[in-house]
């Protein structure tokens, strides 16, 4: 723990934390229509608010992981919720642990259901067809375990962000004409009847639902990452990333909205924005979802699976192999957009919860150290 702080290993970890965030929802931009685009107007209130709780949870969740040196990153919760008494604590954070397992395996589903979305959308395959490939390549990752994962994701983050901003940063100047009216239409609820939104009108809750499903996406994986890490390589990487995800959700924003008229009704918004490119681009960019796709859904479908089972056993194998392959049954009978808007939305609520034990926890401990 007392290396030097290394430039490349902090790359990496931007890179890890990047793979992770852009998944099937934000790939395919479709939880940015969701969550913030929605908004009109309002959309930079929304990415504002999540962006600070991803910071903030994001440090916190690697500093304690670190300082606890936490052997399993899913312990962070007994952590937390300890600060209302033992009794307490340990009845939450039973509910928090299990719940977030159980969410993060549902959004591997997502990841599948959005596979399959793309690849039925871009080259016409039948339903189900993209959902068993990833599945198959996320299943052969996940038995690896989380070194493996750290590896194969933080090469593939940055090359997904720099597409998804050529893209949006092109389609943002297309449509800049216009961007005034298109906003002033979805603030009248114009396509209010297409486009669902989360937070039902409230900009701070959408950001709040927004940064707190991510929260429960994050805890264990960045829990075991900072205890397994240097803490300043983390939280600095983790930061870095911050600057790429949100910065491209704005101008995603600005791109979604300035061609509002085709992107508010489409599953795959952002395979929308590419054919406005270039037809070659879209199918570039198909690939591309799919990788941003692949990139969550291995960390989650491992944090599913290392709730049930430890790293390197016989049964962490069979439950990886059995839930990569039940998770991508049900993705190919569950409508994708449906999936998003309700799995996601209830669990937002949910982590912002948790941000209210993690906050108590953080200053206990923080005024303990100074006394």
């Amino acid at each position: 723990m007392n290396k030097k702080f290394s430039i490349a290993s902090m790359i990496a970890l931007c890179g890890a934390c990047i793979s992770f965030y852009i998944g099937a929802g934000f790939a395919t931009m479709q939880e940015v229509v969701q969550y913030e685009a929605s908004y009109g107007s309002l959309f930079p209130v929304v990415i504002l608010v999540a962006a600070i709780i991803y910071v903030y949870t994001n440090i916190s969740f690697a500093t304690n992981g670190n300082r606890l040196n936490l052997q399993r990153g899913g312990d962070i919760y007994e952590t937390y919720c300890g600060v209302f008494g033992k009794k307490f604590g340990k009845i939450a954070s039973v509910f928090f642990d299990y719940f977030s397992a159980f969410f993060c395996y549902m959004s591997f589903v997502v990841m599948c259901g959005g596979a399959s979305s793309t690849v039925a959308q871009q080259w016409g395959l039948p339903n189900g067809v993209g959902a068993v490939v990833l599945a198959i390549l996320v299943i052969e990752t996940t038995i690896f375990g989380l070194d493996g994962i750290l590896k194969s994701l933080s090469k593939i983050g940055p090359v997904i962000i720099l597409m998804i901003l050529i893209v949006s940063i092109i389609t943002a100047i297309s449509g800049a004409p216009d961007l005034s009216s298109n906003i002033a239409a979805v603030d009248s609820g114009t396509y209010s009847d297409v486009m669902k939104q989360v937070g039902r009108g409230n900009p701070f809750a959408s950001g709040a639902s927004y940064g707190g499903f991510v929260i429960l996406w994050f805890a264990a994986f960045l829990a075991e990452i900072g205890a397994k890490n240097k803490l300043s390589e983390v939280n600095s990487g983790m930061g870095l990333s911050t600057l790429f995800i949100f910065g491209a959700a704005g101008i995603c924003c600005m791109a979604l909205i300035g061609h509002i008229d085709v992107t508010a009704a489409a599953d795959i918004p952002a395979l929308v924005l590419a054919a406005q490119i270039s037809p070659i681009l879209a199918q570039v960019f198909a690939i591309v979802i799919c990788a941003g796709i692949y990139t969550s859904a291995v960390p989650l479908l491992w944090t599913g699976v290392r709730k049930v089972a430890d790293e390197g056993t016989r049964k962490y194998k069979y439950v990886t192999i059995v839930g990569g392959i039940l998770g991508c049954v049900i993705a190919c009978f569950v409508p994708y957009k449906g999936l998003i808007n309700v799995l996601y939305g209830l669990n937002g609520y949910l982590g912002f919860i948790l941000v209210f034990f993690m906050i108590i926890y953080d200053v206990k401990t923080r005024m303990s150290k100074k006394k």
